[in-house]
């Protein structure tokens, strides 16, 4: 073969293969797309589809060629703890002045359209009888969901439940703390400390369910309400807030 005839070949076969990527670059599972990927459109709106198009395995849901897969709505779970020194007097049920201002960021937290539930936990610590405590922390989980409540929270959403001494976690180790003091220490002195000591019990825990969305088109999100989940889902009225746990 002569070097003309080589160079000519070659040439056929350059041309070939850039008609080939051009083609490819033009193509998009089946539709015609622009230089920005973008699949091109009839004056119908319709998605242009080119011969090797296979609803099947390359509809697109925005061409209407697919039906759009439901998926399960996802939540993110998340606790607030707040101190109940820091709501309440020892022993009191009544909010000091100074709670407000942690309630009011928290509720404005709440209001959020993504926050779907939100469960109020009153917590004591081991001192005292078990009913007196059970009666202390209900009195207290109602205190703040009426006033979250009375912040603009939804009350269709939250909910409040007493656990009293149940999950005091505290009780052991400061009981041995106490015990270390020695014989020396007063009791006055030694009630003292052990109260000291079991103020992480003293709480009430704001239980806190909201619905992830995630992009999926600009100014577009993706998301659905949940079903009724036990233990979510505010049961019937009560006369604190509007609703208790179920």
């Amino acid at each position: 073969m002569t070097k003309q005839l080589k160079l000519s070949a070659l040439f056929v076969a350059l041309v070939a293969s850039g008609t080939a990527m051009a083609s490819e670059a033009h193509t998009k599972h089946g539709y015609t797309v622009d230089r920005e990927q973008t699949v091109v459109r009839n004056n119908y709106g319709e998605c242009w589809k080119n011969t090797y198009f296979d609803k099947e395995t390359q509809g697109r849901i925005e061409c209407g060629d697919a039906t759009p897969v439901a998926t399960a709505p996802q939540y993110a779970d998340e606790t607030v703890s707040l101190s109940a020194n820091t709501l309440f007097g020892f022993d009191k049920d009544n909010l000091r002045p100074e709670a407000t201002e942690t309630l009011n960021a928290l509720a404005q937290r709440l209001s959020n359209t993504n926050v779907e539930a939100v469960r109020v936990e009153g917590h004591t610590d081991f001192m005292g009888s078990e009913q007196y405590n059970q009666a202390l922390s209900e009195r207290r989980a109602n205190v703040v969901a009426n006033y979250l409540v009375g912040q603009g929270v939804a009350s269709n959403k939250i909910s409040a439940v007493g656990l009293g001494e149940s999950q005091a976690r505290m009780t052991a180790s400061c009981e041995a703390e106490v015990a270390n003091l020695g014989k020396k220490v007063s009791k006055a002195k030694k009630r003292a400390a052990l109260i000291a000591c079991i103020e992480p019990d003293r709480r009430v825990d704001v239980k806190i369910r909201t619905l992830v969305t995630k992009q999926v088109a600009p100014g577009q999100v993706e998301g659905e309400r949940p079903a009724t989940e036990e233990g979510w889902i505010p049961g019937p009225a009560s006369n604190y807030h509007g609703y208790t746990r179920p």
